[in-house]
């Protein structure tokens, strides 16, 4: 049994915060406003997740577990495109496909592959779809940036590629494989990472839940392979649709 942390301790951890006020005000950051506003969002979000989890896991209905996992992707869609800028219209639709295409066939595989579930199981989806959709948004965010940046700073380039008759596709090829390898680099060097300088949170928890470490570890390389595809796949999908989209990068206005 993981040994519960009280109130006390709960308020222990947000005075710890008062080091990121003091140095966020001596060095002028301007940032105590969003420090707060981001923390006391993070704590409401986690209290009611909390609080509808205990539901949740109690019905443990197939229909409302895909209702929430769809809920979850186009609240990270909308995350990714507030994040990387992207004035693009339709640019959440497109978000939300890739990352939904590609986390769906990866959970399914992962929840009835390799877990071995015969059903879906709320206790075990929620939380992996959770994992597996809040990486995508990370690097697809890092994706989406990247490709239209390059787009910008080539404009020239890739309009004489174009006027020699390449397509947008073929075009286009260098800034999908930037903007690939910016999405996959972090996902990379954090799985180069674990175990030797750090624990991964997954496998913490278990251990502290009295797991055995070794089955904690089947368990962080499953999910972490799985983010990994999911990332891929996600970015793959979302600049291959951009790629044969010419209409909607001359409406972000960069081509």
């Amino acid at each position: 049994m993981v040994k519960p942390i009280g109130v006390t301790g709960l308020v222990v951890s947000y005075l710890i915060l008062t080091f990121v006020f003091v140095i966020s005000f001596l060095e002028r950051l301007k940032l105590e406003r969003d420090i707060l506003i981001s923390y006391l969002r993070m704590s409401v979000q986690l209290f009611l997740a909390g609080f509808v989890l205990v539901y949740v896991f109690k019905i443990d209905n197939p229909f409302l577990n895909v209702v929430i996992f769809l809920f979850m992707i186009f609240f990270a869609s909308r995350i990714v495109v507030e994040r990387s800028g992207v004035k693009m219209k339709n640019a959440t639709i497109f978000v939300f496909l890739s990352i939904l295409i590609s986390s769906a066939v990866v959970l399914t595989i992962l929840l009835f592959g390799i877990v071995g579930l015969n059903r879906l199981n709320a206790r075990y989806f929620i939380p992996l779809a959770g994992m597996v959709i809040g990486n995508s948004m990370n690097s697809t965010a890092v994706g989406i940036e990247r490709f239209f940046s390059k787009i910008k700073d080539n404009r020239s380039k890739i309009e004489d590629l174009m006027g020699l008759g390449a397509t947008q596709e073929e075009a286009l090829s260098f800034v999908r494989k930037e903007a690939l390898k910016a999405a996959l680099l972090p996902a990379l060097a954090s799985a180069s990472g674990m175990g030797v300088v750090f624990l991964p949170g997954m496998m913490t928890g278990q251990i502290l839940s009295g797991v055995k470490p070794t089955q904690a570890v089947y368990y962080q390389i499953v999910i972490v392979v799985a983010i990994g595809v999911t990332v891929c796949l996600s970015n793959y999908i979302m600049v291959k649709i951009l790629s044969r989209n010419l209409k909607f990068c001359l409406t972000y206005g960069v081509i």
